[in-house]
């Protein structure tokens, strides 16, 4: 309780004052942004009043339920951020954390982002714990492969949720070429809702991975009739399978069965392209997937996924944002025709996660957003369905500043679908939330 006091009495203090100076990302920005690319901070000028790139930002917010399966609901929310991006010269540096306290008492905290640069003509070099985002399509990204995300973490913005591992980066441009080559030495999976308490079935904790082989290159164009990419990712899946385990010792009276969540390794080929084409913004991403290692009911198979779409302004200065999507899974069988009823289950539960029930799923994204007020308001809702097995996904978002360096949100998350789908699985989660947001 001391804590939340005393986070509420800054939040107080940081509404009072001016908004920190904004620090560009080094990162491409959201998904949402298709045309964005990888951005550096610009220099300190001479007198800046703050020239290490301080921000701090306080948020204050409430949920009507948890992004968890734990069943907790009317969640209020206290959280800080912190960052600093300090530069001089060809040296840069950017740090950014997390630390919040929700109802029950649950902590959570993070260094999302760590590392430090140098800049040498058309060479730089940059090492430590980065947040990069790959991918042109409206976030649905088959080659965004690199970064983790914490989908469980109460925060009103999805890059909040955003988690950088450490890698280190050698990036080489010239005019409108740019390629990257990286290795990633630390592995941070997809942190997904999870129920843990499974009548007849022990979850045992999360399958460790050693991550020391993961690598990837990018060869990328921007500025000309459009723009593209292609990429390569040879390393652990950040999303996870559910396989079967045998039971553990000591394992309570009536356990029938074990599952843990596993990463597999794969190979990834992708590329992307965004243009206009008159007034339309056209965007496409596919990524080839090849799942590496054994071969079981209860890993995913081998995959292509495309996206492909444009979005177009309207009156009014709304934009509509519409696009397909289309998943096509090699030497598919359905895990819901297997005859034993335990490897049945969580072969299904895996297959549902990872968008693998159906040999072929096609989908739909639409996204009507417009901003208002001198752009210190936006209003948007989004729409995602998968047609197989039939699953929605529907999320309104609204967000104004109230004054200098103080904004409120509100929005909602709504799943809906059969229990065996991707958001059917987790139609308990659907909830409204509020957040304030005092900085950056």
């Amino acid at each position: 309780m001391a804590a939340l006091l005393a986070l509420a009495a800054a939040l107080g203090m940081i509404s009072a004052g001016q908004d920190p100076a904004p620090v560009e990302r080094p990162a491409p920005v959201a998904a949402s942004d298709p045309a964005a690319m990888e951005a550096g901070h610009p220099e300190p000028e001479a007198g800046d009043a703050n020239p290490l790139g301080l921000g701090l930002s306080l948020r204050a917010g409430a949920w009507t339920h948890d992004r968890d399966l734990n069943g907790e609901t009317l969640l209020p929310m206290l959280g800080l951020r912190a960052r600093i991006a300090p530069a001089l010269g060809a040296v840069d540096a950017r740090a950014e954390a997390y630390v919040q306290i929700d109802r029950t008492g649950r902590w959570r905290h993070d260094a999302v982002e760590a590392w430090a640069r140098l800049a040498l003509g058309d060479f730089e070099l940059r090492g430590g714990r980065q947040i990069i985002v790959w991918g042109r399509a409206d976030r649905l990204n088959p080659t965004d492969n690199l970064a983790g995300r914490d989908y469980t973490l109460l925060a009103a913005s999805d890059d909040d949720q955003r988690q950088g591992p450490a890698m280190v980066q050698a990036r080489w441009g010239r005019g409108a070429i740019t390629i990257d080559a990286l290795w990633l030495p630390e592995f941070r999976p997809f942190i997904f809702p999870l129920e843990r308490s499974r009548p007849g079935i022990a979850v045992l904790p999360d399958e460790r991975r050693r991550a020391a082989g993961q690598f990837a290159l990018k060869i990328d164009a921007s500025g000309g009739a459009f723009d593209w990419s292609v990429s390569w990712f040879r390393g652990i899946d950040r999303n996870r399978d559910f396989t079967a385990r045998p039971l553990p010792a000591g394992a309570a009276p009536g356990t029938v069965a074990a599952l843990q969540q596993t990463y597999p390794d794969i190979s990834v080929i992708g590329a992307d392209a965004a243009g206009t084409l008159g007034r339309v913004g056209w965007r496409a991403e596919a990524a080839y997937t090849r799942v590496l290692g054994a071969d079981t009911a209860f890993i995913k198979n081998d995959n292509l996924w495309l996206v492909a779409g444009g979005d177009l302004n309207l009156a009014g200065g709304w934009n509509i944002n519409l696009q397909y999507s289309l998943r096509v899974i090699f030497d598919h069988d359905d895990p819901r025709r297997l005859a034993d009823p335990v490897a049945r289950g969580i072969a299904t539960l895996s297959a549902a996660v990872n968008n693998q029930l159906d040999r072929v799923q096609n989908g739909l994204t639409a996204r009507l957003a417009r901003r208002f007020a001198n752009d210190s308001a936006e209003a948007e809702v989004a729409l995602i369905h998968y047609l197989e097995p039939g699953d929605v996904a529907i999320r309104p978002r609204l967000s104004t500043s109230i004054r200098d360096g103080l904004r409120i949100a509100v929005g909602a998350d709504v799943f809906l679908g059969s229990a065996n789908s991707y958001f059917g699985r987790v139609r308990s989660l659907s909830a409204g939330w509020l957040q304030l947001t005092a900085g950056y």
